[in-house]
């Protein structure tokens, strides 16, 4: 399991166009920052694709300045982690 964290920066006025095109790829999600131009990213692995095959896409949407890793875990035991964190 990999969970990464990004900010991918996008061109003036393209925010709203790539939040929308990232939200359309499996284990994306924005969480924020669309109107700065600043999005808040998260990747995770699916069936399909790893997270950095995924992540590898984002320079190919209209739009995308750049993207850059924040935080990578890596691991089986992420749920054991956000379990005993929640306790």
């Amino acid at each position: 399991m990999n969970l990464c964290s990004l900010i991918v920066h996008t061109l003036p006025d393209k925010g709203s166009e790539v939040e929308r095109a990232l939200n359309g790829i499996p284990g994306v999600e924005v969480h924020g920052g669309v109107a700065e131009g600043k999005l808040i990213v998260t990747v995770e692995d699916t069936e399909t694709s790893p997270a950095s095959d995924t992540m590898m896409t984002f320079n190919d949407i209209e739009g995308v300045i750049n993207a850059t890793l924040i935080y990578h875990y890596g691991g089986d035991d992420l749920n054991e982690e956000v379990i005993r964190e929640l306790n």
